[in-house]
């Protein structure tokens, strides 16, 4: 089982340590979802999600309840079927929201990286204790940023 996925480009402080109910908010910082999924390449691209009651290690041919998990996740970008880039590979062995049994991930993205262009990013997880995958995929947008001189003007003095 699977959270959905969050896009953001922004972190900010929130001054909460975390508040309950609400996975956005960790350790003083909060996530800022991106829900228009255009993103410019002077922007990072973070992705979270959690993974559920992923499968515990086994010992002597039976499951620890209390066992390590290991869960390896990346994310890949696509255009059209060319895979552009690929993020290095995450690791996790411990849940680190015990109280939802989840696994928490959140991987950052540098956009420089990537050229303008809409990109399918498919985020990869698998549960290799249990032997278990899943692939979920979202549409986005790398705009070039817009400079000064391509802004819009503004009406000068009213008129």
């Amino acid at each position: 089982k699977m959270s959905s996925v969050i896009l953001a480009s922004q972190i900010q402080n929130s001054g909460k340590k975390g508040i309950a109910g609400d996975p956005l908010v960790r350790n003083g910082s909060e996530i800022i979802p991106n829900v228009t999924h255009v993103f410019t390449t002077q922007q990072h691209l973070y992705f979270y999600y959690e993974v559920y009651d992923p499968t515990r290690l086994l010992a002597n041919g039976k499951a620890k309840p209390d066992g390590d998990v290991r869960i390896l996740s990346n994310v890949a970008f696509f255009q059209g079927k060319a895979k552009t880039y690929e993020s290095p590979l995450v690791e996790t062995k411990q849940l680190n929201a015990p109280d939802r049994r989840a696994a928490i991930f959140q991987l950052d993205v540098p956009l420089a990286q990537l050229k303008p262009g809409f990109y399918t990013c498919q985020v990869n997880v698998v549960d290799d204790a249990g032997g278990h995958f899943l692939f979920p995929r979202l549409a986005m947008l790398v705009r070039q940023p817009q400079s000064a001189a391509s802004a819009p003007a503004s009406p000068a003095g009213g008129q």
